[in-house]
């Protein structure tokens, strides 16, 4: 071998390995791109069902998303989306938000069991009818898209999402693409403004003024000694609700679930689940006049300014507290009280048919 050529080859070896560090650094900086950002993500998820840009909003941070579902089903109640956040980054931990098309009775938001909080929740009303928290939500599609019962679109998220109003824009964006698919109602991309709780925390009620509506008392409907905290929205709304908690020593689960909920609505879409529900017929409101009876402690009242929708649902500390023979009456006579403070409250103490 020549001097010359001694020279040369470790340059050639340098240049080579040189080249497959510039191979490896683009292959690394693809797979950075490609796991964790968005860079190269579609702009819909599930068949178009779910706006990548709205996901990203409700599942924040680095990552890529990825949906599972094939957009709106041919049956709209089939249909399901999966959105997931994954990253290679370390602690960057996983994000999931599940959106599930649901068929219900349609009270139930407010007064069943497995939907979110609805006296943590911000309701929206008007264009587009829902609501949601931190962890969950809903929007109740247009009355066309229904079948034998009213057709919710629900959210879970597997994290707290910080931002509601995300939420509410990712559900209320979603139903848009399912009524649109299926020719059955046209929705906006956003909802309209919400209607948060009042305060993040249970603050203590005011006698005579319980959940904000005058004249409402629960002395007598309480066991006594026992301080009474309330959650809920502003009454009176389109979409309302309240619920309270005995401030006592109940077990942690019976104390989530509260003493009782109360619910109102003036939401024609909702109104019309309600009525559309099975089980929804001609009865009698407490104080006597005409009303729509859909379940035990449900009406729908005949308004001059427009139908009013009623509920309660006793919670598991008013069951606990019956059991322990605390002297509390019975159900209609809380039921019966809430009615006759919530008529006068949302303007509807005069009946009209």
């Amino acid at each position: 071998m020549s001097e010359a050529e001694g020279r040369t080859r470790p340059g050639r070896k340098f240049r080579a390995a040189g080249a497959v560090a510039a191979v490896l650094a683009l292959v690394v900086a693809g797979l950075h791109v490609y796991r964790n950002t968005d860079v190269l993500t579609a702009d819909e998820l599930c068949g178009g069902l779910v706006s990548t840009a709205k996901a990203a909003a409700v599942l924040p941070g680095s990552g890529r998303l990825d949906g599972k579902g094939g957009g709106p089903a041919g049956d709209l109640k089939d249909t399901a989306c999966e959105v997931e956040r994954t990253s290679l980054v370390l602690g960057s931990g996983p994000g999931v938000v599940s959106l599930q098309a649901w068929e219900d009775h349609g009270g139930s938001p407010f007064v069943d069991g497995g939907w979110p909080d609805p006296s943590g929740s911000s309701f929206f009303s008007g264009p587009v009818t829902g609501g949601a928290d931190e962890s969950g939500g809903w929007v109740l599609l247009p009355e066309k898209c229904w079948t034998a019962k009213p057709l919710f679109l629900r959210g879970h998220s597997s994290e707290p999402v910080s931002r509601t109003a995300a939420f509410a824009d990712l559900l209320t964006d979603a139903a848009r693409s399912m009524a649109a698919r299926a020719g059955c109602g046209d929705l906006p991309e956003e909802p309209g403004p919400l209607l948060p709780p009042r305060s993040e925390e249970a603050r203590p009620v005011s006698e005579g003024r319980v959940c904000g509506l005058e004249g409402f008392s629960v002395r007598g409907q309480v066991p006594a000694g026992v301080r009474v905290l309330e959650t809920g929205q502003t009454a009176p709304a389109d979409l309302w609700s309240c619920t309270l908690f005995l401030d006592d020593y109940s077990p942690e689960a019976v104390r989530r679930e509260g003493f009782t909920t109360y619910a109102a609505s003036r939401d024609p879409l909702l109104i019309a689940a309600v009525r559309k529900s099975p089980g929804t017929s001609e009865g009698e409101a407490p104080d006597g006049r005409e009303a729509e009876d859909a379940k035990k402690a449900r009406i729908v009242l005949p308004c001059a300014q427009g139908a009013l929708y009623l509920a309660a649902d006793p919670g598991a500390q008013y069951v606990k507290a019956r059991r322990s023979r605390s002297g509390i009456p019975e159900w209609d006579t809380n039921f019966e009280s809430f009615v006759k403070s919530a008529a006068e409250a949302f303007d509807c103490a005069t009946a009209t048919n």
